[in-house]
């Protein structure tokens, strides 16, 4: 348990909280969850209460959460469905991400970087900007309606070994691993509830990209052409058996890659290191549970302090390489209190 707790929900026109004197329902158990991949920021709660009249799909919905330094947002969301049986209400919101899984739209764009489609189509879909990579540039590029925004936004965000993600704000966020969150350090003795980690140097120990077209060797202007020689369109980048990355170079079981919409070798090359780079920043993969810390997002960097150096994990967690939380979860419950997820 946590040495200091307390909540507040903010549900339509209803308070969910820990100070009696605020509290217009009775919360038996709530879970939020903000992950990178494009899966939308989920807030399921649980309240006692069945004669209590019951949130709307539709509602605002916004939750703080306070470990002992004072309440911090954790979702900031819609709700989405209303479950009612004997003895209470389970209520599951979404953030604005959600509206990509759902949003279809058309248009076509010349000669813009990655991030102006992103801030377009995010502004389509009614959702909040954050940080967004600037990516590379495209001569052209064609969204259709099918198979949806989301899954062409997550295409574009392989291309640039970024990430798509909704953050406590519900703003959605599309970053590279180099754009570094927050750094978060959990003592080992005292914070850290559960840990599993293990390292995953990647199959591919490099990448080969190649474009389509005539521009590397013959001008901007002549991405339509045919080329014989795919060499002044195409990038190299590889990772090392320590993680680290070297640009301009394959190793022993490169991987190749065709990118249509990659038409210059500067193109090439930024996609190559970008892939490299963000293999290189899931060197280590697992999870670990800590007490709770409301502070933590997708993104953020996390560090343990005073692990022993006989224990087993002890040479990939002190290492080279640093633990980049992918998915956050916040977990609040009679049985258990406060605890925080991290998945790597």
């Amino acid at each position: 348990m946590t040495a200091a707790l307390a909540y507040r929900i903010e549900i339509g026109r209803q308070t969910a909280s820990s100070d009696a004197a605020d509290n217009e329902r009775q919360l038996l158990s709530l879970l939020v969850r903000l992950g990178m991949d494009g899966a939308s920021g989920v807030c399921e709660l649980l309240f006692g209460g069945p004669e209590a009249p019951a949130p709307q799909a539709g509602d605002p919905l916004r939750v703080e959460l306070d470990a002992g330094d004072g309440l911090r947002k954790v979702f900031t969301g819609t709700v989405a469905t209303v479950r009612i049986d004997t003895t209470g209400q389970h209520v599951t919101a979404y953030d604005d991400l959600h509206k990509l899984a759902c949003f279809e739209t058309e248009a076509s764009y010349e000669n813009v970087d990655v991030d102006f489609v992103i801030k377009d189509v995010l502004q389509r879909a009614g959702v909040a900007g954050g940080r967004i990579t600037k990516g590379f540039k495209l001569p052209s590029y064609l969204l259709t309606r099918s198979p949806g925004a989301l899954r062409q936004l997550l295409e574009l965000a392989g291309w640039c070994g970024a990430d798509l993600f909704g953050d406590n704000e519900g703003r959605a966020h599309f970053v590279t691993p180099t754009e570094q969150g927050a750094a978060h350090g959990f003592d080992f003795a005292t914070n850290v509830l559960q840990i599993e980690i293990q390292a995953t140097p990647p199959i591919h120990d490099s990448v080969e990209v190649f474009g389509e077209g005539a521009a590397g060797s013959q001008g901007a202007d002549k991405f339509c052409w045919l080329a014989s020689d795919l060499a002044g369109a195409s990038g190299q980048a590889a990772i090392d058996p320590q993680g680290a990355v070297a640009v301009g170079r394959t190793g022993k079981t490169p991987r190749r890659l065709t990118l249509g919409v990659v038409r210059s070798g500067e193109a090439a090359q930024h996609v190559a290191e970008a892939q490299m780079r963000a293999l290189a920043a899931r060197w280590l993969r697992g999870r670990i549970e800590v007490l709770g810390r409301p502070g933590v997002l997708p993104g953020d960097r996390v560090r343990l302090i005073n692990i022993l150096p006989r224990h087993a994990a002890a040479n990939l967690l002190l290492g080279p390489h640093s633990l980049r939380v992918r998915q956050v979860s916040h977990v609040l419950s009679r049985r258990r209190g406060f605890v925080t997820r991290m998945e790597f």
